[in-house]
């Protein structure tokens, strides 16, 4: 599915929505298309503009929520491979801290991990079991690719506009 980055009247991003709600801000006269798609939208006779960025007329005031963690995002923000040997099969969640020792459920303690790998951590930390990561946990945004692969490439097409 397609999205649309939508930013405040000031430029700054606030959301990642739908070509549909896109499109209807656009067409309602709440928003500005500052980057298109090259494909249209084809509706009977008519064709419009398929908006991939687009700015909205009045500033919004809004709070950012973080990204909640599940165990899709979680795999594919660690590439659908153990963090630790880098296995592809027998996927689990591991806690970084383990939660008998006061780790939680946030990004940088969660990570992908194989059965046998988790099995070998156990109870310890990486350190204590002696392993090491081949990638390191990291919290991600609305603009990264755990939550759509086409997002941050729209993302960093209109930051490198400002450059």
């Amino acid at each position: 599915m397609e999205k649309v980055l939508v930013l405040n009247s000031d430029f700054t991003p606030i959301n990642v929505t739908s070509v549909y709600k896109g499109f209807n801000l656009v067409n309602k006269g709440k928003a500005e298309i500052l980057k298109s798609h090259e494909k249209p939208i084809l509706a009977g006779l008519q064709t419009f503009v398929r908006p991939l960025i687009i700015r909205l007329f009045n500033y919004v005031k809004f709070r950012y929520h973080k990204l909640k963690i599940n165990r899709h995002r979680l795999f594919r923000r660690d590439d659908f491979q153990c963090v630790y040997c880098g296995s592809k099969r027998n996927l689990t969640v591991d806690h970084v801290i383990p939660k008998s020792r006061g780790g939680d459920n946030t990004w940088l303690n969660l990570v992908t991990c194989c059965s046998s790998c988790n099995r070998t951590k156990d109870n310890c930390t990486p350190e204590e079991a002696g392993m090491k990561f081949l990638k390191k946990p990291y919290e991600p945004t609305i603009f990264s690719d755990v939550v759509n692969p086409q997002v941050e490439f729209v993302w960093e097409e209109f930051r490198k506009s400002f450059i």
